[in-house]
C-alpha cells in the first residue's frame, strides 16, 4: 500500500508475466513431460527469487511481518525504524516521547558506535532495540558464517555500550538466504519483515509519506521507516521527521494503539 506508482507497475508486470510464461510453456510443441519439466523449473526459479528478495515471503512461514491477531486487538500497530542510529535519531525519539508511543529500532553496529548516546536513550525510554547488521550488507546469498558475523558484531557493540538487545532481527533490505535462518536460529532470534514500507529513503514529501503510511491501515500494521540510510554518517531524513507526527496522530485518530515487536 505504501509503494510508489512505478513500483506498483513493476509488480503488476511481474504478476502478469508469471502466468503468461506458464501459458507460453504449455503451448510449446514438445512432449507433455518436457513441458511439465520446464514449468516446474520455472516455478522453482520464481519461488527461489521471491525467497531471497521479497522480505515477507518464506515458504515455511518463518518470517513475521505483521502483528498476530491476538496482539492486534482492537487496533494495534507497530512503528519500526531501520539503519540508525544517526544524528537524526534524537529527533525521532523526541517525537515518540511527545506522542507517548513505543517503537522498535533495528540498528546497525557501525552506526551504534558513532551514536552511543542515542542507542542508550532508546533503551532508557522503553523502545525495543533489534539487530539489523554490523554493516548494511545485502545477505541474499550469504552463508551462516557471514550472517553470524553481522549479527555477532552488533551484539558485541551493544554489549560494550551496556544496551540489552531484543531478540529481533531484520536483514538489510529484507533480503535473505538459508544462512540467514540458520544464523538466526542458532542465536534464538526472531526474523521480522514489515507489512508496509513507504520508501522514505527516496525523499518523497511529508504529505506523500503520511498518505502512504496511513491509507487503508489495518490492525496488525508493521510500518517500516528509517532514522538512517545505510552507513551514511549524516543522512537526510527530514521528510520522514516532518511526516512522523502526522502519521502517529492520524493512526491514533483512527483508534490505533502502538506496540513493540518485542512484546509479540
Amino acid at each position: 500500500m505504501g509503494a510508489p506508482v512505478l513500483t506498483w507497475i513493476f509488480r503488476a508486470v511481474v504478476a502478469l508475466a508469471v502466468p503468461g510464461g506458464a501459458v507460453a510453456v504449455l503451448s510449446l510443441p514438445v512432449p507433455a513431460a518436457a513441458r511439465a519439466l520446464v514449468l516446474a523449473a520455472g516455478l522453482v526459479a520464481v519461488v527461489a527469487a521471491a525467497f531471497r528478495y521479497v522480505p515477507a515471503f518464506d515458504p515455511l512461514g518463518r518470517i513475521r511481518w505483521r502483528l498476530p491477531r491476538r496482539a492486534a486487538s482492537p487496533r494495534t500497530c507497530a512503528l519500526t525504524f531501520d539503519d540508525g542510529p544517526s544524528p537524526s535519531t534524537g529527533a525521532v525519539l523526541d517525537i515518540l516521547s511527545r506522542e507517548g508511543v513505543p517503537a522498535t529500532f533495528f540498528v546497525l553496529g557501525a552506526n551504534a558506535e558513532r551514536h552511543p548516546e542515542a542507542l542508550r536513550r532508546m533503551q532508557v525510554e522503553g523502545h525495543a532495540v533489534g539487530i539489523h547488521g554490523m554493516e548494511h550488507r545485502k545477505l541474499s546469498g550469504a552463508d551462516p558464517g557471514e550472517v553470524g558475523r553481522q549479527i555477532d558484531g552488533v551484539l558485541a557493540v551493544l554489549g560494550r555500550l551496556d544496551v540489552t538487545p531484543a531478540r529481533l532481527y531484520r536483514t538489510p533490505h529484507g533480503y535473505k538466504s538459508a544462512g540467514v535462518f540458520a544464523a538466526a536460529r542458532e542465536r534464538h532470534l526472531t526474523i521480522w519483515a514489515w507489512s508496509r514500507g513507504v520508501w522514505d529513503t527516496a525523499g518523497p514529501t511529508p504529505r506523500v509519506l503520511m498518505r502512504r503510511a496511513t491509507r487503508w491501515a489495518r490492525p496488525g500494521l508493521v510500518l517500516l521507516l528509517h532514522d538512517g540510510r545505510g552507513q551514511e554518517p549524516a543522512p537526510d531524513v527530514s521528510s520522514m521527521l516532518a511526516a512522523l507526527p502526522d502519521i502517529i496522530r492520524t493512526l491514533k485518530s483512527r483508534g490505533f494503539t502502538f506496540g513493540r515487536l518485542s512484546d509479540v
